[in-house]
């Protein structure tokens, strides 16, 4: 019966180590994601025409911006670091 208990909570922990390491990647997905995002409408701000097209742009462009620097430092010291 020990035994049993020990086994399943050795594979409780490994899952949960499993889980964690995968967290660690998805934060460091999701900054890379809102950068990328923000230099997309980076793109499209030097590409626009139009005033409101750019005003528009602009705004996305910082939006994401501020996505990403929210995400990174909220994730320092916590996620791995894609390169």
């Amino acid at each position: 019966v020990y035994r049993v208990h020990w086994w399943k909570t050795k594979a409780r922990w490994q899952r949960w180590e499993e889980e964690l390491s995968l967290v660690r990647y998805e934060m460091s997905w999701t900054v890379s994601w809102f950068r990328y995002k923000e230099e997309e409408w980076h793109r499209r701000y030097k590409k626009s025409v139009k005033p409101g097209h750019q005003a528009y742009a602009h705004q996305q462009m910082c939006l994401w911006g501020k996505f990403g620097s929210e995400a990174k430092n909220s994730f320092k010291n916590k996620m791995i670091v894609v390169t």
